[in-house]
């Protein structure tokens, strides 16, 4: 019964142990997940007309090693852009966008990434004359380019340029200015 008793303090001891040496190295290894959240001014071309609506875009990705990370995009347009085409003023706003996208980074210094973005986007976005609304949507290959810059250790500050949709004349680019934060 001792000899049980002593191997149970033992086994006790060494969870014990073993538990808080997990604790500390989950408090100590770097975060893996991340969020940022952007204003994008996307402009979209068709048939030699453009349109600049908003977006505010969202991003949660995870780092699934120390120089590439796998994320998903999802945004919203907060306001639409009016141009005249054949003296008849036509409005475009993106309703909705969302894309997968592998991110491939370099550290350039300590608090200093650029980044490439590579996957896929769909977008959905109307345009409206008066009395007469079409929406209509598109997925294509997405790619783009970033620079983070770490302003503490779990916020930075973003920016990006994207090219969302290039595809039988019709092409949508976009610019994000944003902020990070690791979780």
């Amino acid at each position: 019964m001792r000899k049980n008793l002593r191997l149970a303090a033992l086994f006790v001891a060494a969870s014990s142990i073993g538990l808080a040496a997990s604790v500390a190295n989950a408090q100590s290894a770097p975060k893996t997940w991340y969020g940022e959240i952007g204003l994008s001014q996307v402009t979209y071309k068709e048939s030699g007309y453009s349109f600049k609506p908003t977006v505010v875009r969202a991003i949660v990705g995870t780092e699934v090693h120390p120089n590439m990370a796998v994320e998903g995009m999802f945004g919203l347009g907060i306001s639409d852009d009016t141009t005249r085409i054949s003296g008849v003023n036509v409005t475009a706003e993106i309703n909705n966008t969302w894309g997968i996208f592998l991110k491939p980074k370099v550290a350039l210094a300590p608090n200093f990434d650029v980044f490439a973005r590579l996957g896929y986007a769909k977008t959905e976005l109307s345009a409206s004359v008066p009395g007469y609304r079409v929406t209509d949507s598109g997925g294509d290959f997405s790619y783009g380019v970033g620079l983070s810059f770490k302003v503490t250790k779990e916020v930075s500050a973003n920016v990006d340029y994207m090219s969302y949709y290039d595809k039988n004349g019709v092409k949508g680019t976009g610019i994000t200015f944003g902020l990070g934060f690791s979780f």
